[in-house]
């Protein structure tokens, strides 16, 4: 079975809360908003980045989070 490698981190600081799909190079981007979407070579989506994310105010889905990250087996990082 192929190992998932999604990474989920949020950056307090900088408040940016970022879902990594794989390591890639991304060579092209959609912007919406606070939203960034990155994309490899191949069109595949690499990470993508919530900017200005307020983590504060989305405490009562943390669970939901935690579970997500449990389920695919990504690790959690909150800095």
């Amino acid at each position: 079975m192929k190992e998932n490698n999604i990474k989920i981190s949020y950056d307090k600081e900088s408040e940016v809360f970022s879902v990594e799909m794989k390591k890639a190079k991304s060579i092209d981007s959609d912007i919406l908003g606070n939203v960034v979407i990155d994309y490899d070579k191949k069109g595949k989506v690499v990470r993508v980045n919530f900017y200005n994310f307020d983590f504060s105010a989305f405490k009562e889905n943390l669970e939901v989070i935690k579970n997500f990250a449990r389920k695919f087996r990504a690790p959690l990082l909150v800095r």
